[in-house]
Parts: C-alpha cells; structure tokens; sequence
C-alpha cells in the first residue's frame, strides 16, 4: 500500500508488518527509538545550522500495534528518552510536538520532579 499527500508519503509492507512514513528527504539522518515499535528519522540540522526537521517515522509491527490501541491515538512517552545527549533530545522533542510528527502521534510528557521524600507526620 502507497499513499501519497503533498507534505508526506506512506508505505505499508504487509508481509513485514511495517509502516513507513516519509516527510521528505536528508543526507544526514540520525534514528530515534521513541518506543520499541516506533522510530523516529531526524534530520537534526547540526551540519548545516538548520533547525531539525522529521524526516520520517517507521511503525514496526503496525498491525498488532494497531490492534492494541484500537480506537485511541498511539501515545508515545518521551520519558525513557531522558538518556539522549541534550542536543538530540532538544531536536526530538522539537519535531515530535510539531506537525507533521505530532499527526500521527500524541506524546505525552510528564513533570516527575526529583525532591527528596517529605517527611510524614508522626502520630500524636
């Protein structure tokens, strides 16, 4: 299955279960494993001092990812994302919350402030 739009293209190869999304093209393309089925091709822009842009995403085991979530939109956490080197993760936070990235994925990010436990109260 091929479908073409004029700000991307997308690719189905059934027999391996995978769905490519294409949003254009880059000699400089770096990978990013946004989940173990999903990654994230970028071109983050430091050789040429661009900003970075989504260059595709590939779903692996699309179908039975599909089947997992149904009718919700497929959410991705960028938590476990937390170990990039700072510029990469700047580039990948900055295509993921953008079209077109951001439609085809809704990421979620949480605030998990680091504060030392908080005593409780003792019983009177």
């Amino acid at each position: 299955m091929n479908t073409n739009n004029p700000t991307y293209s997308v690719n189905y190869d059934e027999d391996a279960d995978v769905l490519y999304v294409s949003f254009g093209r880059s000699q400089q393309i770096t990978g990013v494993e946004l989940t173990d089925n999903v990654l994230l091709r970028l071109d983050t822009g430091k050789t040429n001092g661009a900003p970075p842009r989504a260059i595709g995403l590939t779903f692996v085991s699309f179908q039975k990812m599909m089947a997992a979530h149904r009718d919700r939109p497929l959410r991705v956490s960028l938590a476990n994302l937390r170990s990039l080197p700072d510029d990469l993760w700047l580039a990948t936070l900055s295509v993921v919350t953008t079209p077109p990235v951001s439609d085809f994925l809704s990421v979620d990010l949480a605030l998990a402030p680091h504060f030392p436990p908080l005593p409780l109260p003792q019983p009177a």
